[in-house]
């Protein structure tokens, strides 16, 4: 089993998984990747490369063989940063380095069976929600502009590919080991130091998902027959306001008074409902969430109450 992007926040998840099922697990990180995500993980054989070199990929490749592939890796810096790099960096490791990645597969002795790429519920964009994969796809960002051309090009690559292709559509993921850059680390975190956290009005609306419940589909496709060329929602289907989340993690935490909403602005390209239709995943896959929100958070708070009183942050 290969997973790219495994020292990131999902690719870790699903390594450690794979690794207590007693799989043979093997992680390709980007040159200068931290890995602190993979402490502990000694079963984990380790490999360096970016999607943009080709001749790394072909050599992870040989030396892993894998069957099964778990593509994590991408970029993300087009979601909110302005200017033209990182669109063109979510266009050069998101697209050119899918195809880059295929090609080292096609190229290779590994005896694929199958590609589990991921993708995101952000690739409906302004679409109406809940967003179902039939729909035409709405990008609001660089970002997510990049994946749906990604989706498309694996597609219509799929024909022509020895191996099963599907792309996951999450919605938002939440859990232990994410970054800080996110929203609902951020608050977390400034809630158990007892900081003000400054938000938008908070009325737009956001399907969370915990990772061990993504983790669990992505496991699930990559072994389950007839989804060469699907593409698949991995959503819970309920999207509640950011504001109601905000005010549940600070009840949590005791941090209610900290909240300043209206603090910022409301991002321009932002998604009001980003709602997804999850019964083509129960149809296709036999999977529903099992984490409820509450639950989840909870264990989220956790997480982070522990690295805090360790001294450390995400």
């Amino acid at each position: 089993m290969l997973v790219t992007g495994a020292g990131g926040f999902i690719g870790s998840h699903v390594a450690r998984q794979l690794l207590a099922d007693g799989d043979e697990v093997h992680g390709l990180l980007r040159n200068g990747a931290r890995a602190e995500r993979l402490k502990g993980l000694d079963g984990l054989r380790r490999w360096t490369g970016d999607l943009d070199n080709l001749a790394a990929l072909q050599t992870c490749l040989e030396g892993s063989r894998p069957e099964r592939i778990i593509h994590c890796a991408g970029v993300t810096r087009a979601r909110h940063e302005t200017g033209w790099e990182p669109v063109r960096e979510a266009q050069r490791v998101n697209v050119e380095g899918l195809i880059n990645l295929l090609e080292a597969i096609c190229a290779s002795a590994a005896p694929v069976r199958s590609l589990v790429r991921l993708g995101s519920l952000e690739e409906y964009g302004s679409g109406p929600a809940p967003f179902v994969e039939g729909q035409r796809e709405a990008p609001r960002s660089g970002y997510s502009a990049s994946l749906v051309a990604g989706t498309h090009l694996l597609q219509a690559q799929q024909p022509t590919l020895p191996f099963t292709a599907v792309t996951l559509r999450p919605c938002l993921i939440y859990g232990p080991g994410q970054s800080s850059d996110f929203m609902i680390p951020a608050l977390i975190e400034a809630m158990i130091a007892g900081h003000p956290f400054a938000l938008t009005e908070g009325r737009q609306r956001r399907d969370l998902l915990h990772v061990d419940d993504l983790v669990t589909a992505m496991l699930t496709a990559s072994q389950t027959e007839g989804l060469a060329g699907e593409v698949i929602n991995v959503t819970t289907g309920v999207a509640p306001q950011v504001r109601t989340v905000a005010r549940a993690i600070s009840r949590m935490t005791g941090g209610t008074h900290l909240l300043q909403f209206g603090a910022l602005p409301q991002r321009p390209n932002d998604i009001i409902d980003l709602r997804g239709d999850a019964s083509k995943a129960e149809r296709l896959l036999g999977w529903r969430p099992s984490v409820p929100l509450a639950r989840g958070l909870a264990r989220t708070i956790e997480w982070h109450r522990s690295l805090f009183s360790k001294g450390f942050a995400a």
